[in-house]
Protein backbone atom coordinates (compact mmCIF):
# COMPACT_ATOMS: atom_id res chain seq x y z
CA UNK A 1 0.00 0.00 0.00
CA UNK A 2 3.17 2.19 0.61
CA UNK A 3 3.83 1.85 -2.30
CA UNK A 4 0.61 2.98 -4.26
CA UNK A 5 0.22 6.18 -1.92
CA UNK A 6 3.78 7.29 -3.22
CA UNK A 7 2.75 6.86 -6.62
CA UNK A 8 -0.11 8.91 -6.31
CA UNK A 9 1.53 11.59 -4.27
CA UNK A 10 3.86 11.70 -6.89
CA UNK A 11 1.57 12.16 -9.66
CA UNK A 12 -0.20 14.49 -7.84
CA UNK A 13 2.58 16.60 -7.26
CA UNK A 14 3.40 16.49 -10.88
CA UNK A 15 0.10 17.32 -12.45
CA UNK A 16 0.08 20.65 -9.50
CA UNK A 17 3.73 21.07 -11.13
CA UNK A 18 1.99 20.82 -14.38
CA UNK A 19 -1.13 22.97 -13.66
CA UNK A 20 1.13 25.96 -12.70
CA UNK A 21 3.19 25.68 -15.96
CA UNK A 22 0.23 26.15 -17.72
CA UNK A 23 -1.06 28.87 -15.79
CA UNK A 24 1.97 30.92 -16.02
CA UNK A 25 2.40 30.24 -19.93
CA UNK A 26 -1.47 31.41 -20.25
CA UNK A 27 -0.48 34.76 -18.16
CA UNK A 28 2.33 35.10 -20.38
CA UNK A 29 0.80 34.89 -23.61
CA UNK A 30 -2.54 37.10 -22.94
CA UNK A 31 -0.39 39.91 -23.18
CA UNK A 32 1.73 38.92 -26.17
CA UNK A 33 1.27 41.06 -29.19
CA UNK A 34 2.89 41.48 -32.80
CA UNK A 35 2.90 44.89 -34.91
CA UNK A 36 2.96 45.12 -38.80
CA UNK A 37 3.04 47.88 -41.58
CA UNK A 38 2.39 48.28 -45.14
CA UNK A 39 5.00 48.31 -46.96
CA UNK A 40 4.37 51.67 -47.38
CA UNK A 41 3.42 52.92 -44.01
CA UNK A 42 0.66 54.11 -44.35
CA UNK A 43 -1.18 51.18 -42.77
CA UNK A 44 -0.33 49.84 -39.25
CA UNK A 45 -1.93 47.58 -36.41
CA UNK A 46 -1.66 45.64 -33.67
CA UNK A 47 -2.90 41.99 -33.17
CA UNK A 48 -2.88 40.14 -30.33
CA UNK A 49 -4.06 36.20 -29.49
CA UNK A 50 -5.90 34.93 -31.22
CA UNK A 51 -5.30 37.05 -34.54
CA UNK A 52 -7.89 39.99 -32.90
CA UNK A 53 -6.99 43.31 -34.22
CA UNK A 54 -5.67 45.58 -31.11
CA UNK A 55 -5.05 48.61 -32.65
CA UNK A 56 -5.80 50.40 -36.42
CA UNK A 57 -3.84 53.12 -37.54
CA UNK A 58 -3.73 55.07 -40.89
CA UNK A 59 -1.41 57.31 -41.96
CA UNK A 60 -3.35 60.35 -43.72
CA UNK A 61 -1.97 59.57 -46.91
CA UNK A 62 -3.87 56.47 -47.27
CA UNK A 63 -6.65 58.34 -47.29
CA UNK A 64 -5.31 58.62 -51.62
CA UNK A 65 -5.63 54.42 -51.79
CA UNK A 66 -9.19 53.21 -53.06
CA UNK A 67 -11.35 50.97 -50.69
CA UNK A 68 -10.21 47.82 -52.97
CA UNK A 69 -7.03 48.72 -52.24
CA UNK A 70 -7.45 49.40 -48.72
CA UNK A 71 -9.01 46.23 -48.06
CA UNK A 72 -6.55 44.07 -49.65
CA UNK A 73 -3.65 45.58 -47.11
CA UNK A 74 -5.41 45.38 -44.31
CA UNK A 75 -6.56 41.25 -45.23
CA UNK A 76 -2.73 40.75 -45.93
CA UNK A 77 -1.54 42.41 -42.79
CA UNK A 78 -3.98 40.47 -40.59
CA UNK A 79 -3.29 37.18 -41.90
CA UNK A 80 0.92 38.02 -42.00
CA UNK A 81 0.33 39.62 -38.21
CA UNK A 82 -1.65 36.03 -37.24
CA UNK A 83 1.25 33.79 -38.75
CA UNK A 84 3.94 35.80 -37.08
CA UNK A 85 2.04 35.30 -33.37
CA UNK A 86 0.78 31.46 -34.31
CA UNK A 87 4.92 31.16 -34.29
CA UNK A 88 5.72 33.59 -31.49
CA UNK A 89 3.31 31.81 -28.97
CA UNK A 90 4.39 28.49 -30.65
CA UNK A 91 7.96 29.38 -29.28
CA UNK A 92 7.05 30.60 -26.10
CA UNK A 93 4.91 27.81 -25.48
CA UNK A 94 8.02 25.80 -26.55
CA UNK A 95 10.32 27.50 -24.15
CA UNK A 96 8.31 28.06 -21.42
CA UNK A 97 6.98 23.89 -20.93
CA UNK A 98 9.39 22.13 -23.55
CA UNK A 99 7.85 18.79 -22.33
CA UNK A 100 4.91 19.54 -23.57
CA UNK A 101 3.44 19.67 -27.10
CA UNK A 102 3.49 23.72 -28.20
CA UNK A 103 1.11 23.24 -30.97
CA UNK A 104 -1.82 21.61 -28.82
CA UNK A 105 -2.02 24.27 -26.03
CA UNK A 106 -1.57 26.84 -28.61
CA UNK A 107 -4.89 25.82 -30.20
CA UNK A 108 -6.28 25.30 -27.07
CA UNK A 109 -5.26 28.82 -25.87
CA UNK A 110 -6.58 30.58 -29.01
CA UNK A 111 -9.74 28.21 -29.50
CA UNK A 112 -10.63 30.16 -25.57
CA UNK A 113 -9.64 33.49 -26.26
CA UNK A 114 -11.53 33.41 -29.57
CA UNK A 115 -14.50 35.62 -29.75
CA UNK A 116 -17.78 33.65 -28.93
CA UNK A 117 -19.17 33.33 -32.65
CA UNK A 118 -15.56 31.44 -33.50
CA UNK A 119 -15.74 28.78 -31.19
Amino acid sequence: MEFGRQLFEETMRDLQSRVRDASRVQEALQDLSVQVESEDGLVSMTVGPPGRIRELRFDPRAKRLDLGTLAERITEMVNNASDILAEELSRRVQSLMPDFAADEIMTDFMRMNAPPDAR
